[in-house]
């Protein structure tokens, strides 16, 4: 896979970060619980920050730019954009080539899709075929249920049939919010969970409508370039 080579670049530009910085310049991050994955990561230049000296670990992710990071990830390839099929996106929106792969491929939930419906398009040459209608919101922060569901989705689509076997199987979820999971993304979570790609938030909460932040980002992305 191309992880190696890509995954510097798409982290700048999915975290709209433009500056450089050793990890050793970020007074923000000194202290915080995602310290050392965040230092890691960008003294091999795998992430930036905001600024020369801040990383901002606890800024919020949206869903777009989660998207991005999580296909550049997996090495899931991009698709043009199609008018008229591709949600809210229109070709000036920087994610509609990762929206319009992910569409395509079927991952990403109905239920992060605003007024989902399927509407029936047809081709120049006279075929037909059905494609989503609503909106992907990309520019509004994921939330935590939403980015563990869209991280074990996205990793499992690039498995193998051996790779899948050697997956650890969902358990169930003993986290005392449980029940706040939505029931669309619960199986999904469990799985993520069961992976170690996401785990809780301290008390035993998962908090799955809380929105993900940059360090959460971060540390996810250490997990899943750990698991290739």
């Amino acid at each position: 896979m191309k992880l190696k080579k890509t995954v510097a670049l798409f982290l700048a530009v999915a975290f709209s970060i433009p500056v450089s910085a050793n990890a050793a310049s970020f007074v923000d991050v000194r202290g915080h619980w995602a310290e050392a994955t965040i230092k890691s990561l960008a003294d091999k230049g795998v992430v930036k920050g905001v600024t020369s000296t801040r990383f901002n670990p606890d800024g919020n992710v949206t869903r777009a730019e989660f998207l991005k990071m999580m296909m550049e990830v997996t090495d899931i390839a991009t698709s043009a954009y199609r008018y008229g099929e591709c949600l809210d996106a229109n070709g000036s929106d920087w994610f509609s080539p990762y929206l319009q792969s992910a569409l395509d491929r079927g991952l990403i939930p109905q239920d992060m899709i605003a007024g989902y419906g399927v509407k029936v398009v047809k081709s120049d040459n006279g075929s037909t075929r059905a494609v989503y209608e609503g909106a992907f919101n990309g520019n509004i922060s994921i939330s935590r249920e939403e980015m563990a569901y869209l991280t074990q989705e996205l990793f499992q689509y690039t498995r193998n049939a051996r790779t899948m076997s050697a997956l650890k199987r969902a358990e169930e979820i003993t986290f005392a919010d449980a029940s706040s999971i939505s029931p669309w993304a619960y199986d999904t979570v469990s799985l993520a969970c069961a992976q170690g790609f996401i785990t809780g938030m301290g008390d035993n909460r998962f908090e799955p409508k809380q929105t993900a932040t940059r360090a959460q980002a971060a540390t996810i992305v250490n997990r899943v370039m750990d698991a290739e």
